[in-house]
């Protein structure tokens, strides 16, 4: 399953349009039917402060429609949250996982980049950023 998340997340990061000067959150979510993968996408907004761990994760065609909340804690990288999907019954996930960061010499326009990587088990999501100069 890790292998699949991380080939999920570098397909991700190699479709974004630029590595260049966009320090807006994005997300993919891969979710494992009993038949299937099924994957999603988005931008995000992401809270990090005083322990507490928040992300909005909007839909694909919309900087305003949220389609998952994932709401938790986060202390020494490590990340525990709780998934409401918007719009359903189902009453969601409960998540962990980690946030990185990688830090890089000036290359156009950046110098690092921050990841999350979230799983239940079942499903992943992956969440990035990269940092500007």
């Amino acid at each position: 399953m890790r292998i699949c998340f991380f080939v999920l997340l570098g397909i991700s990061l190699a479709c974004s349009p630029s590595l260049a000067a966009d320090s807006q959150w994005h997300w993919i979510k891969a979710g494992n039917t009993s038949e299937q993968w099924v994957v999603s996408e988005g931008m995000a907004e992401v809270s990090m402060a005083n322990g507490r761990f928040s992300a909005r994760l909007f839909r694909k065609d919309s900087n305003k429609d949220v389609q998952i909340i994932l709401e938790g804690t986060i202390r020494n990288g490590r990340i525990t949250a709780k998934e409401t999907i918007q719009g359903s019954d189902f009453t969601g996930s409960a998540y962990s996982g980690t946030l990185r960061e990688k830090k890089w010499g000036n290359f156009a326009g950046t110098i690092g980049a921050e990841s999350i990587t979230l799983s239940d088990g079942w499903s992943i999501i992956g969440i990035k950023r990269t940092l500007v100069k």
